[in-house]
C-alpha cells in the first residue's frame, strides 16, 4: 500500500504536536511495510531523501510552490515535482495540515483516491488572527471532501461534529502515541532531593493562552512565597506579543530569575529534557490530546495536569495530581501535594508507565493501516487506467 503524507510540519521543523504526530506516525507506518511519502516543507530546490524508511519530498516554501499571501501549498507545482522524482500514484492520501488542501482535493478529484484527513485541532477555536477565516475556510473544505475524520480523542470528536454535523458519519477516534522507553529510573524523586535543592517544573507547546502558562508563572510566584524552591523551564514559542506579555508577568512577579524561555525544541531531544525535570506541569483550558502528558507517563516523570479536553482520555488521579481548575492557587496546590505526598506520586509515575504502553506508535499505526485498507476496499481501488498518464500540473 502506497501512502502520500501531506504535513507543513515534519522532523526537524516541528512546532507542536502536529508535527510529533506526523514524524513518528509515518515512521509507524513504513516499519508495517507500508510505501510512504511524506510531502513536507523543506529549504532551497525541491530534493527526496530516504529519513527512516519513508521518502521525504521536500518542498520550499516559495512561489510557484507555495502563496505565502494565501497561506497554502500549490497542487499543480508540486504534482509537477512528483512527475521529476518519479513518485508513484499513492493508494490513499493521508492529510495532517489545512495548507495542503488543494492538493488533497486536486487528488481526490481527478483520481477518486481516497483522502484521509487527521484532524489535530479546529481553526474556528484557535485565537484571532489576520489569516483565521481564510484557513478556517480551508479546513472546513478539507472536513467536507474527506472521506474519514480522524481525530485523537472523543472531545475533539464531539467538539467537531458540534461544529460541522454533516461530518458526523465519518469522524472516528484514532488516538495519539508515544514511545515507550523499555526501561526508565523511577525513584522517589521528592524523598531522596535535598531539603533546600531546586524543584525542576517543565512546561511544553505552544505559547498561547489556552495552555495556561499566565497561572501557572502566578502558580509558580506563590510556592515560592510558601518557600518551595521551583524553577520554571518553559519550552515552546509563540507570537512575539504574547512571549513579551508572559515574560513581563515573570518581572511583575519578581519570578523572572526562576523562569527560563528556552525557546523551541528538538523533540529527539525530548527525552533528556524530562529527565533532567522533577515535574511535568500541563495546566491547559482544553486539549485536543494532551501529547506531552503523555509522554511525562511513558518516560516515568511525575506529572501534574488538568483533565481538561482530550485529557480527560488517559489523565485521571491515579496517574496525576490533578489541577482542578486553571487558576494560579489551584495550580500551587497541586505541585504542592506533588512535592509533599511523594511516595503517591511514586504510585502514580508507575502506573502512568503501564497506561502509557497502550498507546505505543505501533499500535496506533496499525489502526490506521486498517482504516486505510478498508477505505480502499469499500470505495474500490481505482483504476489507473482512468488515470492521467502524466501529472496534471494545471
Amino acid at each position: 500500500m502506497r501512502v502520500w503524507v501531506l504535513t507543513h510540519e515534519y522532523e526537524p521543523w516541528i512546532i507542536g504536536g502536529l508535527g510529533v504526530v506526523a514524524t513518528r506516525l509515518s515512521r509507524a507506518l513504513a516499519d508495517l511495510d507500508l510505501d510512504v511519502t511524506v510531502f513536507s516543507r523543506g529549504h532551497g530546490d525541491p530534493k527526496v531523501r530516504r529519513e527512516h524508511n519513508v521518502t521525504v519530498l521536500r518542498i520550499p516554501k516559495r512561489a510557484p510552490y507555495y502563496r505565502r499571501d494565501r497561506r497554502r501549498y500549490r497542487g499543480g507545482p508540486i504534482l509537477s515535482i512528483a512527475k521529476h522524482f518519479h513518485l508513484d500514484w499513492p493508494d490513499v492520501v493521508h492529510v495532517h495540515s489545512v495548507g495542503f488542501t488543494n492538493l488533497a482535493s486536486r487528488l481526490r478529484r481527478r483520481t477518486g483516491m481516497p483522502v484521509v484527513y487527521t484532524c489535530h485541532s479546529l481553526v474556528r477555536d484557535e485565537p484571532p488572527s489576520r489569516h483565521k477565516s481564510m484557513v478556517m475556510q480551508r479546513q472546513e473544505r478539507l472536513l467536507t471532501m474527506a472521506d474519514r475524520i480522524a481525530v485523537p480523542s472523543e472531545w475533539q470528536r464531539q467538539g467537531l461534529i458540534a461544529a460541522y454535523p454533516h461530518c458526523a458519519d465519518k469522524v472516528i477516534v484514532i488516538p495519539n502515541g508515544v514511545d515507550v522507553p523499555e526501561e526508565v529510573q523511577t525513584v522517589n524523586r521528592m524523598a531522596t532531593r535535598k531539603e533546600d535543592s531546586a524543584i525542576r517544573l517543565l512546561f511544553a507547546g505552544r505559547l498561547i493562552e489556552n495552555k495556561g502558562i499566565e497561572p501557572l508563572l502566578y502558580a509558580v510566584a506563590l510556592l515560592r512565597q510558601r518557600g518551595l524552591p521551583v524553577i520554571l523551564d518553559v519550552f515552546g514559542r509563540g507570537s512575539h506579543n504574547y512571549e513579551m506579555y508572559l515574560k513581563k508577568t515573570a518581572q511583575r512577579l519578581k519570578i523572572a530569575n526562576y523562569v527560563r524561555w528556552c525557546g523551541l525544541y528538538s523533540h529527539h531531544g525530548m527525552a533528556d529534557v524530562y529527565a533532567s525535570h522533577d515535574i511535568v506541569v500541563v495546566p491547559s483550558h482544553g486539549e485536543s490530546f494532551g501529547l506531552v502528558a503523555l509522554e511525562a507517563m511513558a518516560y516515568g516523570i511525575p506529572l501534574v495536569s488538568t483533565q481538561s479536553g482530550g485529557l480527560s482520555d488517559f489523565v485521571d488521579e491515579q496517574v496525576a495530581a490533578i489541577i482542578p481548575r486553571v487558576e494560579g492557587d489551584a495550580i500551587a496546590d497541586a505541585i504542592w501535594n506533588a512535592v509533599k505526598q511523594s511516595e503517591t506520586m511514586t504510585a502514580r509515575v508507575v502506573a502512568g508507565r503501564s497506561r502509557a504502553a497502550q498507546y505505543t506508535w505501533p499500535s496506533v499505526a496499525q489502526r490506521y493501516h486498517e482504516l486505510f485498507a478498508n477505505l480502499i476496499h469499500n470505495m474500490g481501488r481505482f483504476s489507473f487506467a482512468t488515470m492521467p498518464r502524466q501529472y496534471d500540473a494545471r
